[in-house]
């Protein structure tokens, strides 16, 4: 004779519940392994998912020796450089670090010198060659921007957008504005950073401030005794306001200003 037992109404209850604890697994970001990651792409890492286990696992990795995974996030190893733009002014990259890009004149090419700072700099840059590349009232004499005094005058530099590199003509200016603060017996500057109007107004102040001492370490490079200070004024002071290419230039600027 066969006994049939009572069923219990919570059998099939607890039977789902446990079937749909086991199919559902941790909640991002905690995870059991990788496949509780794989969604976002990541990796799991001490039962949490993160950017990355292994430096292979970085974008660019393969291409950029500056990459490597630390602490689970792809990061640019400090001090690490890939190419020359990584570098400030008057360095260049070597063997993925930023040296100077000289020991003697003979390390400079296209009649530059090596200064006091391992930098090649031009020893007779001239800050302009025809009334036009000074603007406004000014005019060239003798390779300089001067006012209506005969005095030199101080020309700002532009930048490409986005960028705060020095290209070949902003170092020339440099160079030529540093001779001028000699000329004039001044002794220390402000160099204001300056942005278009795209962007944040967070993230332009911090472009401008990059711009601004990007000027400071190459101006100091040619100039060591000259006090510099740098201020960034973002968008907030443009020097022309249509909604053009050729507008957005000029305000893309470091501007010199004598203390």
């Amino acid at each position: 004779m066969s006994v049939v037992l009572p069923r219990s109404p919570l059998g099939p209850l607890l039977i789902a519940a446990a079937l749909w604890l086991g199919a559902c697994g941790p909640t991002y970001p905690n995870c059991d392994g990788d496949d509780n990651c794989k969604s976002k792409g990541e990796y799991c890492v001490e039962k949490k998912c993160v950017q990355c286990r292994l430096t292979s696992h970085c974008a660019n990795a393969t291409t950029d020796a500056c990459v490597a995974c630390d602490k689970g996030q792809c990061v640019r190893k400090q001090g690490c450089c890939a190419n020359n733009l990584d570098c400030s002014a008057g360095k260049k990259c070597s063997s993925n670090k930023c040296v100077n890009q000289c020991a003697s004149d003979a390390d400079c090419t296209g009649g530059k010198m090596c200064n006091e700072q391992g930098a090649c700099v031009s020893p007779d840059a001239s800050g302009c060659s025809t009334d036009a590349d000074c603007g406004g009232k000014l005019k060239c004499k003798s390779g300089k921007c001067v006012n209506s005094d005969g005095l030199c005058e101080l020309v700002p530099i532009n930048f490409d957008f986005n960028r705060s590199n020095l290209s070949r003509a902003s170092q020339n200016t440099i160079s030529a504005n540093a001779r001028c603060f000699k000329e004039r017996k001044v002794k220390s500057i402000t160099v204001e950073g300056h942005c278009d109007e795209r962007g944040t107004d967070a993230y332009n102040l911090e472009l401008g401030n990059r711009r601004a001492r990007a000027v400071k370490r190459y101006l100091k490079g040619v100039s060591r005794r000259l006090k510099v200070r740098t201020v960034s004024y973002g968008k907030a002071r443009p020097t022309c306001n249509e909604a053009s290419e050729s507008c957005w230039s000029e305000n893309r600027r470091a501007e010199f200003k004598a203390r």
